[in-house]
């Protein structure tokens, strides 16, 4: 129990002092369909709470709930809701409220004893504000913007892997960057330590963003747009997760992330110096 307490203590230390950046895409792709297990419950509800900062060029904080509901009508599907609530406050000001809903079919492709895949479909709802206060898009709870979401994992007892794909939407309505962004590619791998009841699984992200960001031109009057340069650069994480089963229907879950090669530019505002998480989840 000391040991795995000194790997929670280092690795959340760790994330504290970097100074890089991290982040998962946009809250979309990179959190669908990467468990560790399937359950042989129907239903499982979650709640989790998270915070993060963009770090001191932008100095904004980030904490959000997550409601997160998934329900597998058979052995091998799984229909997951994911609803966050967001809450940013920084120089200019706070900002609150419903973040964009996320929705998704996940189907096992195959699977035996030793080994699975499965597929994922969904998408990201703009049910999030993005443009209160009249603030950048950093400040904002949603994106603005209905993406398509899609996945392929990948298990083989302990190692996972994974690759993904999110389609943004048009142009938002934010008034001062009208953000228009380029698509995501992501790809990822993990390993799992099972402790007891724990288990802890570092992963590596990796983000490629598919084409320049375009933002409004502020320096002309008519309505003009221009990409962002260095907006589609590649970022790559580092994350931890691990979870502590307390009974056969209730886990406490956790996590941390920083990255090893971080994205300068953080015109979409999705980028942090760190981020960390704690949530619940019960199974029935």
């Amino acid at each position: 129990m000391k040991k795995i307490l000194s790997i929670f203590i280092t690795v959340f230390l760790f994330a504290n002092v970097n100074k890089s950046f991290a982040q998962c895409s946009d809250a979309g792709v990179c959190q669908l369909g990467f468990e560790h297990e399937e359950s042989n419950k129907n239903y499982n509800v979650g709640v989790s709470y998270s915070f993060g900062s963009s770090g001191k060029d932008d100095d904004v904080k980030f904490h959000s709930a997550k409601l997160n509901f998934f329900y597998q009508p058979f052995r091998n599907t799984k229909l997951t809701v994911i609803l966050p609530y967001n809450m940013q406050s920084g120089p200019l000001g706070d900002v609150s409220g419903i973040g964009d809903l996320i929705l998704s079919f996940t189907q096992n492709i195959f699977s035996d004893r030793i080994q699975s895949a499965s597929f994922t479909f969904g998408g990201k709802i703009a049910t999030g504000d993005d443009n209160q206060k009249k603030i950048p898009q950093i400040y904002q709870s949603g994106l603005g913007t209905n993406d398509l979401l899609l996945g392929l994992n990948y298990s083989n007892r302990n190692v996972m892997l994974g690759v993904g794909y999110q389609v943004a939407g048009n142009r938002n309505d934010n008034s001062v960057t009208r953000l228009e962004r380029g698509d995501d590619f992501i790809a990822r791998g993990s390993y799992i330590f099972e402790v007891d009841k724990f288990n802890i699984s570092p992963q590596l992200l990796l983000i490629k963003r598919i084409g320049k960001s375009s933002v409004l031109d502020l320096t002309v009057a008519e309505e003009k747009f221009i990409e962002v340069e260095d907006s589609d650069q590649l970022q790559i994480n580092f994350l931890v997760n691990a979870d502590y089963e307390i009974n056969k229907d209730m886990i406490i879950t956790a996590e941390i992330a920083f990255p090893f090669l971080k994205r300068e530019i953080n015109v979409d505002g999705l980028t942090r110096a760190f981020s960390a998480g704690v949530g619940i989840n019960y199974s029935f």
